[in-house]
């Protein structure tokens, strides 16, 4: 069977970044994560990665996808422990493999994406009666009239939200505020000195159309401005992930602001 090959445009070519990135730190004997559905999944797709270069011109994004993918990873087995019948929701699912790699017990699971984003995702991976797909955007808010739960549901946004621009987030959080009671959102963030400077990003600024960086928060207390029923719970940094991978880098970590440049927040939705 040949390689799978589909044009992808815009946002959703974006979600070759962290599958190639997983599939490079599962080779490595000091791996942060392992995922070998990713490196199943990037042998079989028709795309130049090599334009990302190797281990050691892509080490950046290399160890801020394992870094992030590891803190969502504990977030997300912590969350199944607590709620082994619970309800997860994946926005921006793209080639995310945290279903498969992690056992969900008796989870109902749910990725949302666009239609190409689906259409891919579904080449390599099976949906089931526990995980479903949803062929949406996330600004489609009829998707969330589609989730059979509304309470205690842990909502993830991996490395999707920094595309798009503050009053579309104050919306989306307001309406998920809207549906879902005594519920969690963790989702990834850059500081807004981030924001408009993707050509800079070393695996970004590769891809063939452009995606650019919209927003950005200098601390996770900065959701409670946008709805009084969100409320900040905490935050991890990826520099505190990976140690001495991150290699001269670590001598940024003295300046608090470039340690806290790329980080998961955790919001509580009552």
């Amino acid at each position: 069977m040949g390689k799978y090959k589909e044009e992808l445009v815009g946002v959703p070519e974006t979600m070759l970044i962290p599958v190639w990135a997983r599939a490079q730190e599962t080779k490595r004997e000091d791996s942060i994560i392992k995922d070998f559905k990713s490196l199943e999944i990037v042998k079989k797709i028709d795309y130049d990665f090599s334009i990302f270069g190797d281990d050691n011109k892509f080490y950046k994004t290399q160890v801020g996808v394992a870094a992030r993918t590891k803190i969502l990873d504990d977030l997300t087995k912590a969350y199944v422990e607590k709620n082994p019948n619970g309800t997860i929701i994946n926005i921006g699912a793209g080639l995310d493999t945290r279903p498969i790699r992690i056992d969900l017990k008796n989870i109902r699971w749910y990725d949302i994406d666009l239609a190409e984003g689906i259409n891919i995702r579904r080449k390599f991976i099976k949906e089931t009666d526990r995980l479903k797909f949803i062929e949406k955007s996330v600004f489609e808010y009829e998707w969330m009239d589609l989730i059979d739960k509304k309470e205690n549901v842990l909502i993830i946004a991996e490395g999707i939200f920094m595309y798009f621009d503050i009053p579309q987030l104050k919306n989306l959080f307001k309406k998920l505020a809207d549906h879902f009671t005594n519920s969690y959102i963790v989702f990834e963030a850059m500081d807004p000195l981030a924001v408009g400077k993707s050509k800079h990003h070393e695996s970004v600024n590769k891809l063939k159309t452009k995606s650019e960086f919209y927003s950005g928060f200098k601390s996770g207390k900065e959701i409670e401005c946008f709805d009084n029923r969100l409320h900040f719970v905490k935050e991890w940094y990826h520099f505190d992930v990976g140690g001495k991978r991150w290699r001269n880098m670590r001598w940024l970590w003295c300046i608090p602001r470039f340690k806290k440049m790329a980080k998961i927040i955790k919001i509580q939705v009552n």
